[in-house]
């Protein structure tokens, strides 16, 4: 049976498990597809399972106490159009918190059948509305993003570095240069709510701080980055052939996280295997303890138990095989790192592409003066040929030139043009200092006024050297 969807996630302490499994109820009867007599669906078993069937399906609820702990579940098996379906929705409230887990699976009954793709339920958009989330260590679990404020990088840091305590993954959406963001918030924290977290920096001056306080571990210049917890691991996304447009990037981010979370081991004890045992040890201990003689109520509770231990069992068998082929997946990535990428440093990007366009153009300096035929041009033109340059530079120069061209003076559409292409002004007594995206090292003198013809040409001169 292959593991279509998995997740985990606090929910509101102030709700009950009982609350939990009466919103599984309702998400099944609720379906226009289930037979299952609406009726049914009402009775809670006490430290118990109860099953109920209609045509090609079957809910089975169980709930147990323990004395700091309250554990209770629902699934729910459909068979249709040569699939069997399998959802497990399970509750488990502690002292310390409230944790809630939904894992669907799916197998296909004849080999003519095909597995569709992953989706996230329904049911976890529920959850979130009727329940409520709770705190994933120091993050509220939400459909909405998390947007920081000015003076808030410490608090990015700690989520981009691991050290927020949460278990979910952090979605973090960078200003652009421009300022803009590249996706939707809104409608990304719908994508992943139950899934991840979305963070939403502020504005580019903030990236520039966090930059430090980061190791520039951090996404910037309007990329958004995915950082898993207790992990170095870190994806980017951005409009590419691939990705063409703010909508596919979202849609892109949410299978990513589908797919890695549907492939990760449930971190708790929140399991229905988890549950059926605690059920069946329940049972053993109630018959212990009564002193009852009944050898065959000792053989079912034995049976039980040992029927669920097995099923954690599968787990773990699975769960390692998981592990042995990431640990594959890892050392060929990795090899392949080491073969074809070098680590990048911690200067960042001052416009779209500018690394990668400095990194192509010194490629393209060191093939004009490699010998011909040789193995270093043949590398060479190989790298060049699949790594186009996005001559934003190039464009960037020319808007420079274009716009001080004529220059006399600061009129209000010369600042205009100058901020959006990222500098700030200010004045300076009988001058104006501009600098660049914020970094002072790139900081030009303008006159504020000037009668020489050629002053404009040299001042673009100047920023197009030192920047492009």
């Amino acid at each position: 049976m292959t593991t279509n969807f998995s997740t985990e996630f606090p929910i509101d302490s102030g709700k009950s498990v009982a609350d939990v499994v009466h919103l599984a109820y309702q998400w099944v009867s609720g379906s226009p597809h289930t037979k299952i007599p609406k009726a049914e669906l009402d009775e809670l078993p006490v430290d118990a399972e109860r099953t109920i069937s209609a045509f090609s399906e079957q809910v089975t609820t169980a709930c147990a106490n323990g004395q700091d702990f309250a554990i209770g579940g629902l699934r729910y098996v459909r068979t249709e159009s040569g699939l069997e379906w399998t959802t497990s929705i399970v509750s488990l409230k502690t002292n310390e918190r409230h944790v809630l887990s939904l894992q669907v699976s799916c197998e296909a009954l004849s080999t003519a059948v095909r597995l569709p793709p992953p989706k996230k339920p329904y049911f976890i958009r529920q959850a979130l509305e009727k329940l409520g989330g709770g705190m994933d260590g120091e993050v509220p679990v939400t459909d909405r993003p998390f947007r920081l404020a000015e003076g808030e990088a410490s608090i990015a840091a700690a989520l981009i570095s691991g050290l927020a305590r949460n278990k979910l993954p952090i979605v973090y959406v960078s200003a652009g240069f421009d300022g803009n963001l590249l996706v939707n918030p809104n409608e990304l924290a719908q994508y992943v709510s139950g899934m991840a977290h979305v963070v939403v920096e502020p504005s580019r001056e903030f990236s520039y701080h966090l930059k430090t306080l980061t190791n520039s571990r951090n996404a910037f210049g309007g990329t958004v980055g995915v950082y898993w917890p207790e992990s170095d691991a870190r994806k980017s996304y951005f409009i590419d052939e691939a990705m063409p447009n703010p909508r596919a990037i979202q849609l892109e981010i949410a299978k990513d996280i589908r797919l890695a979370l549907s492939n990760r081991r449930l971190r708790s004890t929140c399991t229905w295997a988890h549950l059926k045992e605690t059920i069946s040890r329940k049972r053993f201990d109630l018959l212990r303890s009564q002193g009852s003689t009944a050898l065959q109520e000792y053989i079912d509770a034995f049976d039980a138990e040992q029927a669920a231990k097995d099923g954690k069992l599968i787990e773990a068998e699975q769960e390692i095989s998981r592990l042995h082929a990431e640990i594959k997946r890892l050392a060929s990535a990795n090899q392949s790192s080491v073969a074809g990428l070098i680590s990048p440093g911690k200067e960042q990007d001052l416009y779209p592409h500018e690394i990668r366009d400095i990194a192509i153009a010194a490629l393209q300096e060191a093939l004009r003066t490699t010998r011909e035929n040789s193995r270093r041009q043949h590398v060479l033109t190989d790298l060049l040929n699949i790594n186009q340059p996005s001559r934003h530079a190039e464009r960037m120069q020319e808007e420079i030139k274009s716009l001080f061209k004529t220059y006399r003076d600061m009129d209000a559409p010369t600042r205009s043009a100058l901020l959006n292409l990222g500098f700030s002004i200010s004045e300076d007594g009988k001058h104006y200092k501009v600098v660049f995206q914020s970094d002072g090292r790139y900081t030009f003198t303008l006159p504020k006024t000037s009668s020489d013809h050629r002053a404009g040409k040299n001042i673009a001169s100047d920023i197009n050297n030192a920047l492009l």
